[in-house]
């Protein structure tokens, strides 16, 4: 028999990744994002597998015919699960779900979407998995969540989360993070690892750093704090934040450029600004520009030399909508 699964690099993406390896305990493990998703189903398919989990992965608009061709290539006989919390349109819902097994809900994380899934089929562990993930992915108020802090301390559990947010910081997720799920999965708590909770301290440090940098280097644009090109590599979710605070702005944006490219995290701070609207709305109008993501945290990539007009297309979609 041959499992698969397919999940993102962060923290819900490991913990519903883990969640996923204890539902199928054979299966082998890769990691996966938006832009690439549709070749990993490709190469995916020509192994014949029997069955095929995806989670936390957002769906990818220019990319989602090429992911429906690939989801054409499997035989009948795989089947193939995606559960997922990220926005999708209704074709979006209507073709996967004519496609595959999907579990989607907006709210809660992919970890908890996953352990409800296979519940019955989980060790007790799972459920701790579920709750780092929910509380990594900011979706930590649902009543999944508010239910099953009451079964432990939760202090305890944001501690055990947070030591994993901030070694993944500083973790390769390609090579030390497949060594992290297998830890997890066997019921490893996270401050018994000694390497992840020296990481951890060392990510707190550089964190603190990286606040002193975008503080002296954050600029502004109308309603939108942004600094660019930080001189470490990650931390980009956690400088988007800090750009947004440190220059009283609704939106933070964290830029590297790479060549001739140019990769955006981008967040929002005390508004309702819905992230990932206004990404297909922007972005559509910016050759080989493309993004999306959650309504409080999104990414973008688009030229160098488009930066500015979609800086300048952003700061005038939130004054239309502010």
């Amino acid at each position: 028999m041959v499992n698969v699964v397919l999940t993102h690099g962060d923290l819900d993406g490991i913990t519903s990744g883990a969640i996923a390896l204890l539902a199928f305990p054979r299966a082998d493990l890769y990691f996966t994002k938006p832009s690439q998703i549709h070749q990993d189903l490709y190469r995916v398919a020509k192994d014949q597998s029997d069955v095929v989990h995806i989670s936390d992965i957002a769906i990818n608009s220019k990319r989602f015919d090429d992911i429906l061709r690939a989801l054409d290539k499997f035989s009948d006989s795989t089947r193939i699960h995606w559960t997922d919390h990220h926005p999708l349109t209704a074709r979006q819902k209507k073709k996967l779900s004519d496609r595959v097994d999907l579990f989607h809900e907006v709210g809660p994380c992919a970890a908890e979407l996953v352990f409800r899934k296979f519940a019955e089929e989980l060790p007790e562990h799972a459920l701790r998995l579920a709750l780092y993930g929910a509380i990594g992915d900011y979706c930590d108020d649902t009543p999944f969540c508010k239910k099953h802090f009451d079964d432990y301390d939760k202090r305890t559990l944001y501690l055990e989360a947070g030591i994993l947010v901030q070694a993944l910081q500083e973790i390769d997720y390609r090579r030390e993070s497949k060594d992290l799920v297998r830890q997890l999965t066997m019921g490893i708590e996270p401050s018994s690892m000694n390497d992840i909770v020296d990481l951890a301290l060392k990510a707190t440090r550089i964190e603190h750093e990286v606040f002193r940098y975008v503080q002296k280097n954050a600029r502004k644009m109308n309603l939108i704090g942004y600094v660019l090109d930080m001189p470490v590599n990650g931390y980009r979710g956690k400088s988007a934040k800090f750009a947004a605070y440190l220059t009283n702005s609704m939106i933070g944006i964290s830029a590297r450029s790479s060549g001739d490219d140019m990769d955006c995290s981008i967040r929002r701070r005390q508004c309702n600004i819905d992230l990932n609207k206004a990404m297909n709305a922007i972005l559509p109008s910016i050759d080989g520009g493309q993004g999306g993501g959650h309504p409080a945290a999104a990414g973008a990539s688009m030229s160098k030399n488009d930066f500015p007009r979609f800086l300048q297309s952003l700061a005038e979609y939130l004054d239309q909508g502010a």
